[in-house]
């Protein structure tokens, strides 16, 4: 009955053993799983890796030039001086312009323009402020000091029509100055010869001495006709 007992007693310790013994090895702690990492082979830092901003550089002025230096020369002033008498002044560059005014002798004008005609500058009229004319400088009667080609050029030129003298008179007849002869009225249409503009004395070549007959200012777009001779006989012209 003892035995009965203590064997009926031990099967419920044993079971519990069991229970306990499943239960240790359910929750025993796995064994550790190996990873193989990947090797990364180390990269030596190089120029590129460091990011340094770069400033732009401040530009190097360029070279100035000795010549930008320099000051612009000044150019010296024509200066056209009348000599030996009186330098006529003309409305343009040519003697078939009006002649306007005088340069008197020993006084002075600053050219300011030359003409695309050789010999002619433009200079203030001394008599007449604010207004210009064209003098001569190829006459005995101008002195010019300075560098013409350094003028500024005026290619433009306007011509006038000119005057005309017309001999009403049967005497031939002498124009000072140039020595001009205008033709009696027999020679028609000869007798009416074109002038440039300016003053004129007329003399007539058929009397003895050849008298002074008259003396005339020819404008532009004139015409002046002669009919006294030197016998102080007057003629018309028809």
């Amino acid at each position: 009955m003892s035995r009965r007992f203590l064997k009926n007693s031990l099967w419920p310790l044993v079971l519990v053993l069991i229970l306990l013994s499943q239960g240790c090895a359910r929750f025993q702690t796995p064994a550790p799983v190996s990873f193989a990492l990947p090797q990364v082979t180390a990269i030596p830092p190089t120029e590129s890796a460091t990011m340094v901003p770069t400033l732009p550089s401040t530009p190097t002025p360029a070279p100035v030039l000795a010549e930008a230096l320099s000051p612009t020369p000044t150019l010296a002033p024509v200066m056209v001086t009348a000599v030996d008498g009186d330098l006529a002044i003309r409305s343009g560059p040519d003697e078939v312009f009006d002649a306007i005014d005088s340069l008197h002798e020993g006084e002075s004008a600053s050219a300011i323009a030359r003409s695309v005609l050789d010999g002619w500058v433009q200079i203030p009229i001394p008599s007449q402020p604010g207004k210009t004319g064209w003098v001569s400088i190829q006459t005995k009667y101008s002195s010019v000091s300075g560098n013409v080609l350094d003028l500024p050029l005026i290619r433009k030129v306007e011509w006038p029509t000119g005057a005309y003298l017309i001999n009403c008179t049967s005497h031939q007849m002498w124009v000072e100055p140039g020595g001009t002869v205008v033709p009696p009225i027999t020679d028609a249409p000869n007798n009416r010869v074109w002038f440039p503009p300016s003053p004129y004395k007329i003399y007539d070549m058929d009397v003895n001495g050849q008298p002074f007959v008259m003396g005339v200012y020819l404008n532009a777009n004139s015409e002046v006709r002669i009919q006294i001779d030197g016998n102080r006989q007057r003629s018309y012209c028809p």
